[in-house]
């Protein structure tokens, strides 16, 4: 009996515990709950990070660069013959592009075949490409029909080369006659400061000569694109002749804003011309423009323009054959150079390009 009694309170006594138990513990498959402890804050979302730093604003896009000329300031052609050359005519153009400048290419017709690409860019850039015969021979010792045949060999360079022909001819050595001056079909120019480029090659024999003129309103500046000095004196001269208060133009630009001419057919512009005529009270326009120096328009054809330029071709050719002086033989004679450098100079012809003078 005891060990009936001892069994059943054993056995009530582990029911009661196993109850307490159930109770307590939590439900199963139940997380216990989470209590934040007192006196802590909860976490708040982090600010985004801000500078001090003002944005970056885009630079506006720049005008394009118009030029105008003034003919009423000073102005000065540079000229460069004996080219293209396949190093130093890209310098030269680098500097004149930079600087915003232009200038005539006087091209010999056998250059221009072995390197075309610089005579595109001038064309380009808007300088003037310009004619100096096909193979530099003295075109006053040639019969006539083998002048016109050089002359026509050059052009055909030039056109191919993807540049109009050139109407604008510098016969080699400035050597001139009667059918050189009137019977080409074309307009011969020549110079009126000899930098002597060739003879010196030195970069700062030719600054410091253009340097010491005292006044190049008007002028036409001779040297050779086929000279590293004389690419490297362009470097310091278009800068110095820009900052003197002079605009950089080509040769017809020169003919017409400060002569008051365009540059006509089977016409001499040489000692004579340039020793006679001073700055014009009437400058004229380019063919396409309405006033001289300010450009062409862009709505401006090409059929107006050709119309344009063949009425003051025909005006121009009238005014020129009242001038007898354009009609006289004899050499030609620089302004500012010496009789010895107005000769025909000893050349040494390297391989490409032909190094001739002036």
């Amino acid at each position: 009996m005891n060990r009936f009694f001892s069994f059943s309170f054993a056995l009530l006594l582990l029911i009661s515990c196993t109850a307490c138990v159930g109770r307590a513990a939590a439900p199963v498959g139940e997380d216990p709950p989470v209590t934040e402890p007192q006196g802590v804050a909860a976490a708040q979302p982090a600010e985004p990070e801000t500078s001090d730093e003002p944005e970056a604003v885009e630079p506006e896009p720049e005008e394009p660069y118009v030029r105008v000329i003034d003919p009423a300031k000073p102005m000065v052609a540079l000229t460069f013959d004996d080219g293209p050359h396949e190093t130093w005519s890209d310098a030269i153009l680098d500097v004149l592009e930079e600087n915003h400048a232009l200038a005539t290419f006087f091209e010999v017709g056998r250059n221009v075949r072995a390197y075309p690409e610089p005579v595109r860019r001038m064309a380009e850039l808007g300088c003037e490409v310009a004619s100096h015969s096909n193979a530099h021979k003295d075109l006053s010792k040639l019969k006539k029909k083998a002048l016109l045949k050089d002359l026509d060999t050059a052009d055909a360079a030039f056109t191919d080369a993807g540049v109009e022909a050139p109407t604008l001819v510098r016969p080699p050595y400035g050597a001139v006659n009667k059918t050189v001056k009137s019977a080409t079909g074309r307009s011969m120019i020549t110079w009126t400061v000899d930098t002597e480029d060739w003879k010196s090659r030195d970069t700062q024999t030719i600054v410091d000569y253009v340097k010491s003129i005292d006044n190049l309103d008007g002028e036409i500046v001779l040297m050779h694109s086929i000279y590293e000095s004389t690419a490297e004196a362009v470097k310091i001269l278009v800068p110095w002749l820009q900052e003197q208060g002079y605009q950089l133009v080509t040769v017809t630009e020169l003919l017409a804003y400060y002569y008051g001419e365009l540059p006509q057919p089977d016409s001499f512009y040489g000692y004579t011309y340039f020793s006679t005529h001073g700055r014009t009270d009437t400058p004229v326009p380019l063919p396409g423009e309405d006033v001289p120096g300010e450009g062409v328009h862009a709505e401006e054809t090409p059929e107006d323009a050709a119309g344009e330029a063949e009425a003051a071709l025909s005006e121009g050719s009238e005014a020129a054959s009242e001038d007898p002086a354009e009609n006289e033989d004899g050499e030609w004679k620089p302004v500012r150079v010496t009789e010895t450098s107005v000769g025909l100079s000893p050349v040494g012809v390297p391989s490409a390009p032909m190094a001739l003078y002036p």
